[in-house]
């Protein structure tokens, strides 16, 4: 059974999310994105036993909005190590669902379900491409959580999320009958530079390829638990719609990016220390800023696979 979210009131700029009694709850945008206040609530990702409470209230936000931020307080020491508070933050995610195993490309710890996405002056940005992660694969994750460890001195390294619901609602109603009729092919895309680089050249890409598959979706997925039909195309990962020639099926995937793109459908997070950012890969798409060359970024993910809260 699929079941719309109930819209959340909005006075006085903050949306309430009154079916589970949240009051600090302030959208960021009328498309995505909304900053969550744990502490008024009296939780904390630090201590063990808030963590059913906060995945029940992270995740409310997460349906209504897209994205939620938790700001945990300033700090301005640019480079935090914290082992205790990334566990914290990895017990906090199990709550949301199954944790993905250690990704191929950036987890460390073989054994540990958290990825490091770090780029410096001779590891520069290469995630400056709007993206829903892992479409290519049998089963595209749920949700991420993300926070950051090191930041640029100079400060950016900004993250934009968009909304593919608010992007599809907002198409002609003749074109989003047509495109509820159309599949496209998902693939790795951009990592099969990494696969190349590596030493492998067409061989690794054939690896690399052997190894993530592809996989067919509908251009137009409903959302399992909001029931809000969203666009599932992103530049990254779809290669192509299925039954179209190579210049149709360009042309038309470059008019649904460039669509989505508008600003009418985004927001922008410019990270502080202690912050965490929590979204669905379903109902939105993400771009890490790549302005900072020659300076240094650090940031811990986890996947959480099935939506544990939802029922998905």
């Amino acid at each position: 059974m699929i079941c719309r979210a109930i819209a959340p009131a909005i006075v006085g700029g903050t949306r309430i999310a009154s079916r589970r009694g949240l009051s600090s709850v302030r959208a960021l945008t009328p498309a995505v994105g909304a900053t969550l206040s744990l502490e008024d609530l009296g939780l904390s990702l630090s201590s063990p036993e808030d963590h059913s409470a906060a995945a029940e209230a992270v995740h409310r936000v997460v349906m209504d909005h897209g994205v939620c931020f938790l700001r945990r307080g300033d700090n301005n020491n640019n480079n935090v190590e914290d082992d205790e508070d990334d566990k914290a933050l990895v017990s906090f995610a199990r709550r949301l669902g199954e944790l993905e195993k250690p990704h191929p490309i950036y987890s460390p710890d073989p054994t540990s379900p958290l990825a490091v996405v770090a780029h410096d002056a001779e590891h520069p940005p290469d995630g400056a491409e709007w993206h829903t992660d892992c479409s290519w694969s049998e089963a595209p994750p749920f949700a991420s959580v993300l926070w950051p460890r090191l930041l640029p001195a100079t400060g950016g390294g900004d993250t934009l999320w968009l909304s593919t619901s608010a992007a599809f609602e907002s198409l002609p109603q003749g074109m989003q009958s047509d495109l509820r009729s159309l599949e496209a092919v998902h693939d790795m895309g951009s990592f099969r530079n990494a696969y190349a680089a590596n030493g492998g050249g067409a061989a690794g890409i054939a690896e690399g390829h052997a190894r993530f598959g592809s996989a067919i979706y509908p251009v137009v997925r409903a959302h399992p638990v909001t029931g809000r039909e969203c666009l599932f195309v992103n530049e990254s990962f779809t290669a192509s719609v299925v039954g179209l020639m190579a210049d149709e099926s360009r042309r038309l995937l470059s008019y649904l990016f460039d669509h989505m793109q508008r600003p009418d459908y985004q927001c922008r997070w410019r990270w502080q220390l202690g912050d965490v950012a929590i979204w669905d890969n379903r109902s939105t798409q993400h771009y890490a800023c790549a302005d900072y060359a020659g300076y240094s970024r650090r940031m811990h993910r986890v996947t959480v696979l099935d939506d544990r809260i939802g029922g998905t």
